[in-house]
């Protein structure tokens, strides 16, 4: 489809400290072909009262959240926060891989797409969740914590070995890209078996070896279980006391998705009797409080919702968020050969969906700015 920068300027909230983003010469040429403003509130109030205003001032087609405003908007980008712009919105994005604080529903019947920024994230969600499957089976919170205490390996014992289990991957489907460095990465420490679940089987030819496995198969046959899964209604308390009794007795758990896919008190029931041996867990069910027998136990290894956090992955959720704001035909000038992230605005901008979707608008007959006539 042809670009549409020249014929239309559609109007972009991006809620960032202009400051401190590091794709300055992208917002330079973003602002010369379109109306751009930022907002950087506090608090969901003010952030209410700065979408207000600028509703009052003109259509708002597309709005871009970076890091942090989950927590500035109260956990939840909803109805309340979007109807200004309801009539004109067509496309929201934000950082990070999970959506379940969005309110995709009402996104869908306005006509706005909802994108998420799989992408750029996937890499350090990738290494955070091999990273917790060795701490995980080595035991080494226990291992640290006894040599803290001044016993040097008092207590402690021979563990397994990665090359002697069976590896459960549960969700190649919304992540899927995570799942496919994890498995890679498994692959190369000598993993003795994957298997993985999904909703669908993927194509053999992208198994590379993974077997699949229906969810009750594969929780019987493996020695350890990562999860990957979005939070959706269908995987809330995925794993329960139904679940965890049909695990192989000692079984490790990792989870770097989203907490409340693991029934919590479950799994600490689970922990007690000794079902499960293990875990590694970067995310929990009512974050950010902790489960205090998990806070307790050295056979947690616990990390605070870490694993995306890198140097580099703030740059590259700009650019899968925001893209470059002008033709691809011009992408050679600010782009190295190498950079592979999509950019959901750019992308959106030229042919009116975006590169990641989470979902399919409703058709509408409000205003449309991809298209060439569209008003604004």
């Amino acid at each position: 489809m042809t670009s549409t920068y020249t014929a239309v300027r559609c109007g972009i909230i991006i809620c960032a400290n202009p400051n401190k983003l590091q794709v300055k010469d992208r917002i330079k040429l973003l602002e010369s072909h379109h109306y751009v403003s930022f907002v950087s509130p506090t608090d969901r109030q003010a952030l209410m009262t700065d979408f207000r205003r600028l509703a009052g001032e003109r259509s708002y087609h597309a709005i871009i959240f970076f890091p942090g405003f989950i927590a500035v908007a109260g956990g939840e980008w909803d109805r309340e926060l979007f109807a200004p712009f309801e009539g004109s919105l067509r496309l929201v994005t934000g950082s990070g891989a999970g959506f379940d604080h969005v309110d995709v529903e009402y996104l869908t019947k306005i006509g706005a797409y909802y994108a998420n920024s799989p992408i750029s994230v996937s890499e350090p969600t990738a290494t955070t969740t091999v990273t917790l499957v060795l701490q995980t089976i080595r035991r080494t919170t226990q291992a640290e914590m006894t040599l803290r205490k001044g016993q040097w390996t008092k207590g402690l014992e021979p563990t397994d070995d990665i090359r002697d289990l069976t590896i459960g991957i549960i969700g190649f489907g919304t992540i899927g890209r995570v799942l496919k460095l994890v498995q890679k990465k498994l692959q190369s420490l000598g993993a003795k078996k994957l298997l993985y679940h999904n909703r669908h089987r993927i194509p053999p030819a992208d198994e590379n070896g993974a077997i699949y496995s229906s969810l009750d198969q594969l929780l019987s046959e493996s020695d350890l279980v990562t999860l990957h899964c979005p939070l959706t209604p269908e995987t809330r308390h995925l794993l329960s006391d139904k679940q965890f009794a049909g695990m192989k007795h000692g079984a490790y758990i990792v989870n770097t998705s989203r907490g409340p896919v693991i029934d919590e008190e479950a799994l600490v029931r689970a922990m007690k009797s000794g079902q499960i041996s293990r875990v590694g867990l970067d995310v929990f069910e009512n974050e950010p409080e902790v489960h205090p027998y998990l806070l307790a136990s050295e056979r947690a290894t616990l990390l605070p919702h870490w694993g995306s956090q890198v140097k580099r992955v703030y740059y590259d959720i700009q650019h899968e968020c925001l893209g470059e704001g002008f033709p691809r035909i011009n992408r050679s000038e600010i782009l190295n050969q190498n950079d592979a992230i999509p950019d959901n605005l750019d992308i959106w901008l030229e042919t009116g969906a975006p590169k990641t979707p989470v979902n399919t608008p409703a058709l509408t007959t409000g205003e449309d700015p991809t298209r060439n006539g569209g008003a604004l």
